[in-house]
């Protein structure tokens, strides 16, 4: 490889290992790095890109100390291959689970949380989804808030652009986190609610049943 700087190029430099950053190759080969991980541990393991997740049923005291020991695995597995999990972006979430414990990878606490990513879905400890429909309602309102500020377009472009920066984000994994509870889906429906209203351009109309004929065009 060489580097070209203002049009003048350095000498080449051999490459021993590794492909350049963001090249197809690259991903194929660290999927192929990483393709024998879940084969050092006993318990459940999903790997999607660079994530890992590593899940266990705690019934027992017995099961913290074997989820303690999957984790040295899977650090023992890093040395080996020459890689090192970064223990600051791993957290600990316990869901519904009464036995408190402390794990800990790469000479580090991790850190216990309530709620956490993954997949672009916010998992909480108490198996309900209020923390991720705000997360969503606050980026939806935030992405709303600066169209009608910049966008000034007929209402069919409007539409377009909720439907492809706006819904495509708080119908994502609904699938899994459909609302049930009724706070929850009110929130759904106020945002729903100001959607219409920015798309039409009305923000006066106070007449009752004015919002349903823009839910229903």
């Amino acid at each position: 490889m060489r580097m070209v700087l203002d049009g003048v190029e350095s000498q080449e430099v051999p490459v021993i290992s590794g492909v350049p950053q963001g090249a197809a190759l690259g991903r194929l080969m660290f999927l192929c790095h990483i393709n024998d991980l879940p084969d050092g541990v006993n318990s459940q393991v999903r790997l999607f890109a660079d994530d890992c997740l590593l899940y266990r049923k705690i019934k027992r005291p017995q099961d913290r100390h074997i989820l303690q020991q999957e984790l040295c695995s899977l650090e023992q597995w890093a040395n080996d291959w020459g890689m090192r999990f970064n223990s600051k972006k791993c957290y600990v979430l316990s869901v519904r689970n009464r036995f408190q414990c402390y794990y800990s990878l790469g000479g580090s606490v991790l850190q216990r949380v309530s709620n956490n990513p993954y997949l672009g879905i916010q998992f909480s400890d108490d198996i309900k989804w209020s923390t991720h429909i705000s997360k969503i309602t606050k980026q939806a309102s935030s992405t709303i808030g600066f169209f009608r500020r910049n966008l000034n377009c007929s209402t069919a472009c409007r539409r377009n652009a909720y439907l492809y920066l706006v819904r495509s984000v708080i119908e994502y994994g609904a699938i899994v986190c459909v609302p049930y509870l009724q706070q929850v889906i009110d929130r759904l429906e106020r945002m729903q609610r100001q959607v219409d209203k920015f798309i039409t351009r009305d923000y006066r109309s106070r007449t009752p049943g004015c919002v349903t004929k823009m839910l229903t065009n």
